[in-house]
């Protein structure tokens, strides 16, 4: 075990001993049948005083908006993207870094040691030819040099792994463990999406379970991708969310289906299905779509129609997803047919989900590419 990894493990180790009291108090260990820890996280069960909460539509400002917002409960920044080689090998990846604050009161500490910010890091790459998934988590409380954010440059960092602003409109992302790496430069090849009435993306009827969330659909991406049989130089398109709230979701929802497309033509499609507990969709569920001239088309629940096209169960975990989707749009004569590029893309850490890279087609012809998230299933 090397110097690095002994370090990691024991940050690991600490913010376990350290923040076990907070986290417990803040963010319940569910029971077997109970919703993910990552739906509880973003419930309103959770005791939000002295945190902010996403009311109305706010003005977003850049490049400030790209950097942490603290008075929010939790953050993400969500990179999803696919990569080719010289040689046309693919690759999906993800990486993902969050922000939690475990108490409001505490985050005014004056000592930068004692902080109940966590910072939670989530890296994968899809090796398509090679039909594997690697995916890595770590975690950490944010601790100077170690883990933390920064607002000149925008920028968030869980020891070597790394999200920066770089320019006006280009990103760098490192990242990499056993041996898997990326280290990828990013430039917007799109504009800002606002997602939701004006960035303010409401999940349900209550007040305040709403989030600010703006996606760059298109950024294009170029840099090395390794592995244990070497060095990749790579060219592709990457796909960034943006989200930041205190509490999202209602008692009534068990989980997501999200749904980001890449079109073959300019465009873009994202969707998110929001689920109740006994399958059902909520009348919340939305997303945009982005035509090919770069106009901008609100979708509610009413105007996508899903289809699931089949099943996998996890032999990890038992977990049984849908696998293969028929999304239509009529309102953008959109009939897309989304079909995993690998099967088992599961998490199987802190967090259980499925989250992976598609291919997208259209009258049986390729139409894009795109990334599926689903939470919130259960073992069968």
């Amino acid at each position: 075990m090397n110097k690095q990894r002994c370090l990691y493990v024991a940050l690991v180790m600490l913010t376990i001993a350290f923040g076990a009291a907070l986290w417990h108090s803040t963010i319940p260990a569910p029971p077997v049948n109970a919703p993910d820890r990552a739906i509880a996280a973003l419930s309103a069960q959770n005791d939000d005083a002295g945190f902010a909460r996403a009311l109305q539509p706010r003005d977003f400002v850049f490049p400030r908006d790209h950097a942490s917002h603290d008075d929010f409960r939790s953050e993400w920044w969500y990179f999803t993207g696919h990569l080719r080689d010289a040689s046309n090998r693919p690759w999906g990846f993800q990486l993902t870094l969050f922000r939690f604050e475990l108490s409001a009161h505490q985050s005014r500490s004056p000592s930068k040691w004692r902080t109940p910010r966590v910072l939670l890091g989530h890296f994968a790459l899809t090796d398509i030819a090679g039909r594997q998934f690697h995916a890595f988590e770590r975690l950490s409380r944010a601790m100077p040099a170690i883990a933390g954010a920064s607002v000149t440059p925008p920028a968030v960092w869980l020891d070597d792994w790394r999200i920066e602003q770089r320019g006006e409109h280009g990103w760098h992302l490192r990242a990499g463990q056993d041996g898997v790496e990326i280290d990828l430069d990013l430039a917007a090849a799109s504009a800002v999406v606002l997602q939701g009435e004006a960035g303010l993306s409401r999940k349900s009827s209550a007040a305040g379970n709403a989030s600010y969330y703006y996606s760059v659909p298109r950024l294009s991406a170029h840099g090395q991708v390794r592995l244990a049989g070497g060095e990749h130089a790579v060219d592709g398109t990457a796909w960034l969310d943006r989200e930041w709230s205190t509490s999202a979701l209602s008692r009534e929802q068990s989980g997501w289906d999200w749904f980001a497309v890449q079109l073959n033509d300019g465009g873009s499609l994202m969707f998110y299905r929001l689920r109740h507990r006994d399958g059902g969709t909520d009348a919340f569920s939305a997303g945009s779509y982005v035509d090919a001239r770069g106009v901008q088309h609100a979708l509610r629940a009413s105007d996508v129609a899903i289809d699931v096209l089949g099943r996998w169960r996890s032999p990890k975990t038992g977990r049984d997803y849908p696998q293969g989707w028929r999304l239509r749009v009529a309102s953008a004569a959109l009939d897309l047919t989304l079909l995993p590029r690998l099967a088992d893309q599961e998490w199987r850490a802190r967090f259980h989900y499925w989250e992976g890279a598609v291919t997208v087609s259209q009258a049986g012809q390729p139409a894009g590419l795109g990334y599926v998230e689903l939470t919130g299933y259960r073992p069968r």
